[in-house]
């Protein structure tokens, strides 16, 4: 004759243990990103330098019809597709003398071919704010790195990611008085979270501007990625080296993102394994 089952109340001390055990579960599952955050495979801020003279308001519609084409590109779009999300998410910022850091473009998400067009379309539309004096790099640098959130120690821009990707433009170089500062920014960049800072010099003096990038700026945090440096003229071949380093930093952030974010089966896995846990300490 089999025993009958009693039937057992929860006491309030069990009550509250259970409440705890799911709120674990459920902030366990919340881990990849705050309420309310789009997850993306990276975030990329494009950090402009667009001190007159070195950059004429004719290479800068240049420049920004790069972007557009960049962006809009099936070859980057299927970069961004092949992350974990399928999205990134991309800001751009013009910088010139130290008190002067403008959001051209608000943090968007870009993962399909109609947002990529949004995009291009605000890209070759922008306003173009007005500085005359030496570029800062390092002030660019300071105001840039919290712009990604809760990444970087920031105030959350809606958007949460594996790698934040810092791209900065500049037909500037800058002062050697000032590597030392600059240099010291892109470190504090890096170690405040940020994974990549990449460097594309522009104009007649590229190749000036690129020594001066590469040995103060530019930086990477992932193993087997270094940052890279890319020279371009204002000329035809400008959207193919931006289309090129945009591609592959896309696809740098997307295989990272695939390999860094746990299937859901397995997050959803963690709920019950956490109650197990609970149980067990009860006993």
């Amino acid at each position: 004759m089999k025993t009958p089952r009693t039937k057992h109340t929860r006491s309030p001390q069990s009550r509250r243990r259970f409440v705890r055990a799911m709120s674990l579960g459920i902030a366990t599952l919340g881990m990849l990103a705050p309420a309310g955050a789009e997850s993306v495979d990276s975030e990329i801020l494009l950090l402009v330098d667009i001190t007159r003279p070195e950059l004429s308001q004719r290479e800068f519609e240049r420049l920004m019809d790069g972007y557009a084409t960049s962006f809009s590109s099936s070859q980057v779009l299927d970069s961004i597709q092949s992350g974990n999300y399928g999205r990134i998410a991309v800001s751009m910022m013009f910088f010139g003398q130290s008190s002067l850091q403008v959001v051209g473009i608000p943090w968007m998400s870009i993962g399909n071919a109609s947002q990529a067009q949004q995009f291009a379309d605000l890209a070759r539309s922008v306003v173009r704010p007005m500085t005359i004096f030496n570029s800062n790099v390092a002030a660019a640098l300071n105001a840039a790195t919290p712009t990604f959130g809760t990444e970087t120690g920031g105030t959350s821009n809606g958007f949460e990611s594996a790698v934040q990707i810092i791209e900065v433009a500049s037909t500037h170089v800058p002062s050697n008085a000032t590597a030392a500062a600059t240099a010291t920014a892109s470190s504090n960049a890096l170690a405040s979270g940020v994974d990549i800072i990449n460097a594309l010099a522009l104009g007649n003096r590229a190749n000036a501007v690129e020594t001066f990038y590469a040995s103060n700026v530019i930086g990477s945090t992932i193993q087997g990625v270094p940052a890279t440096t890319e020279t371009s003229r204002f000329s035809g071949t400008l959207a193919g080296t931006m289309n090129g380093m945009f591609t592959e930093s896309v696809q740098t952030a997307a295989t990272i993102s695939v390999t860094a974010v746990p299937e859901p089966s397995q997050m959803y896995g963690l709920i019950p394994a956490t109650l197990l846990l609970l149980r067990r300490r009860r006993r």
